[in-house]
């Protein structure tokens, strides 16, 4: 039988009172906790944690519930508030699993143990809990631009194909909110969408994501945005963060195909990111502008995780490369070759160009795109012995 484990926080040293009384009758032990870097590392060693949280004086309880939430998204959270603070359309929006308020009847306490016992024992039972921890090496890479129009999703799209083909799994989160349209590029019209993720599932306390996941017939998988633009109004930073979250339990590679537009959504999806791959082309206009977002990425410091990526690259670009470098104060990663129509009709088909035509030069280009962000075994192994041979 599994073992849960209970914690009780709150940051005015009060006592759990009824609460522990009620859980010693039901042979379950309480653990309090006064110092909050003394129950996160308790957090971090122990599965199947169901805290409630008594936050007041120091923390606002319902910041306090989302930080953890983000930090232990397995943790069952409950928190007590005094009744004037009763929110439970917002308890639910940062991650809380129930509510009880600090007048709350003996029976209302029972039952709120009594729903954590039942649905952290079924959830164990599933295989579906804290014991289901991060994917070793997953890697989270952010494809991002200055404007539409650079090729930001056909990138993201052909290279999660290229990964595919290195034998890793892969997982598109099409962070674009509004009007994504990372299925349309793979022909799937999915049933489930994040929008379905929060409603049914996140706002109930429960992260488990793949169920609401589409895949390909490639091996490539998606989670796609709202089925309706004006659904994106509920969706906020702290569920992408829960997304890659979860992704990363399952998959190697996690690309985010970012919005267009800057938001919260958008800044928390290159936090979260190993990897920015950055989309630009070399036309004037557009360098302008990935400038400008350079200099942001800048002022953010995510300037070591930029990558450049030159996109519909040709013998008859309006810039050299040298200038271009020189411009963005940056190098160039790599450059994909422009294709014209081929992408196009790729785009019209849902197939892929890395998966129409293996052999073409934007194909290869996207699979050498992939071995310089993720070496391939061999190549890893290979540039490993010719270190140590140089030394």
């Amino acid at each position: 039988m599994t073992e849960l484990n209970w914690y009780f926080y709150s940051d005015t040293n009060a006592q759990a009172g009824e609460l522990e009384d009620l859980l010693l009758k039901k042979n379950h032990k309480l653990k309090s906790f006064q110092l909050l870097e003394d129950l996160f590392h308790q957090l971090e060693r122990t599965p199947h944690s169901i805290l409630f949280l008594k936050a007041y004086t120091t923390y606002n309880v319902y910041d306090l519930c989302q930080e953890i939430s983000m930090k232990f998204p397995s943790v069952y959270l409950i928190i007590l508030v005094p009744e004037n603070m009763e929110n439970t359309k917002k308890a639910m929006r940062v991650g809380a699993s129930n509510l009880l308020t600090y007048s709350a009847t003996t029976d209302e306490i029972n039952d709120v143990i009594l729903q954590a016992q039942t649905y952290m024992m079924q959830r164990a039972s599933k295989g579906d809990g804290a014991t289901n921890l991060q994917k070793q090496n997953s890697r989270v890479m952010a494809v991002c631009g200055s404007k539409g129009g650079v090729g930001k999703t056909s990138v993201a799209v052909n290279l999660a194909n290229a990964f595919v083909k290195s034998g890793k799994s892969v997982v598109i989160l099409d962070a674009n909110f509004q009007f994504g349209d990372v299925a349309m590029y793979l022909d799937l019209k999915p049933n489930r969408t994040i929008y379905e993720w929060v409603k049914e599932a996140v706002e109930r306390g429960r992260y488990g994501i793949e169920s609401y996941v589409s895949h390909h017939s490639s091996g490539v998988a998606i989670l796609p945005p709202p089925p309706r633009p004006e659904f994106f109004e509920i969706m906020t930073e702290e569920h992408v963060a829960l997304a890659v979250a979860e992704l990363r339990k399952r998959y190697d590679v996690i690309l985010i195909d970012t919005p267009t537009s800057l938001s919260e959504i958008h800044l928390k999806s290159l936090d979260l990111a190993d990897d920015l791959l950055l989309v630009t082309t070399s036309d004037l206009p557009v360098l302008r502008n990935t400038k400008l977002y350079v200099d942001m990425l800048e002022s953010l410091h995510f300037t070591e995780k930029v990558h450049v990526v030159l996109n519909k690259d040709s013998k008859h670009r309006t810039i050299e490369v040298k200038r271009l470098e020189g411009i963005l104060q940056n190098p160039v990663f790599a450059s994909i070759p422009d294709v014209g129509k081929q992408m196009t009709t790729s785009i019209n088909e849902g197939l892929p160009l890395v998966l129409r035509n293996g052999r073409h030069s934007f194909s290869k280009s996207m699979l050498q795109l992939s071995h310089l962000i993720l070496p391939p075994p061999e190549e890893a192994e290979r540039k490993t012995k010719r270190f140590a041979l140089s030394r």
